[in-house]
């Protein structure tokens, strides 16, 4: 699933080929997309895009007459852009064909497809975006909120971390790398950190997630991407293979249905 990096750098990318470009056409192709708003999204024909921002793991695209489109990509969804004359494919679900003669289309490959979206003339409607916790890289994101954030929370770190009430936009990938360069094992429990571990752990979720936007876009450039790009992440999805900091083998548990990867000696995890 694409998270916090992965969709800044879109939104970057994508803000530069589409800000002030008026749609032309909508095509909803899939039953039960739109999950607020007209079902064929007709409201947005003729309409100028304004803005193009993030919140949480929602890509936020700004109309004219304040209409306000969310789309969350969730697990395989991802956006393509380029010349409208190219054949639609049936894993396409959304086309927004633009003045200029180009499309932005939500492809989902296989099933089920999950990818939603949602059209608001307010955003201070936006169920999705209402429970969301703070952005990581704002000023929002201060120590004090994240310590009442995780207030009373009896779970483990790695739980706490994709809550999207607590950091919005973290996923499982960053919160392993998280987790890591914080020193900290995903086993343990919010409720037993000193304040300087968690400090630590505050300090480490901006740094590792502009560390990782910055690799993100070094490797792709102004191009888009159909898929997550997470070669140059130290322990997630590196089972077995050597800890790019001491050495040891990169652990590996399934945690709730989710793989999660730590260095046993960098993150002080006893064997398991």
């Amino acid at each position: 699933m694409p998270e916090l990096p992965d969709l800044e750098v879109i939104r970057e990318n994508l803000a530069a080929r589409l800000l002030g470009r008026a749609v032309r056409e909508v095509r909803v192709r899939r039953p039960g997309l739109v999950q607020a708003g007209p079902p064929d999204l007709s409201p947005l024909s003729g309409k100028v895009l304004r803005d193009l921002t993030r919140r949480g793991k929602h890509l936020i695209l700004h109309f004219d007459q304040n209409l306000f489109l969310l789309i969350h990509l969730m697990r395989y969804g991802w956006l393509w852009h380029g010349p409208s004359r190219y054949e639609v494919t049936k894993a396409t679900t959304l086309v927004l064909s633009f003045d200029d003669g180009t499309d932005l289309r939500l492809i989902e490959p296989g099933t089920p497809q999950i990818a939603g979206v949602w059209l608001y003339p307010d955003l201070a409607q936006a169920e999705p975006l209402a429970k969301l916790g703070p952005e990581p890289l704002t000023p929002e994101f201060t120590l004090e909120a994240f310590a009442q954030a995780l207030h009373g929370k009896r779970r483990t770190l790695k739980k706490a971390l994709i809550d999207q009430a607590i950091v919005a936009g973290i996923g499982n990938a960053y919160a392993d790398e998280i987790l890591f360069w914080a020193r900290l094992s995903p086993f343990r429990y919010v409720h037993t950190l000193t304040d300087e571990e968690r400090e630590r752990l505050w300090r480490a979720i901006p740094e590792t997630l502009r560390w990782a936007i910055k690799e993100i876009k070094a490797r792709v450039g102004e191009n888009l991407f159909d898929k997550e790009i997470r070669d140059f992440l130290f322990v997630h999805g590196r089972a077995g293979a050597p800890c790019r900091v001491c050495g040891t083998p990169v652990g590996e548990v399934l945690m709730e249905g989710q793989r999660t990867n730590y260095c046993p000696r960098c993150q002080n995890v006893s064997p398991r």
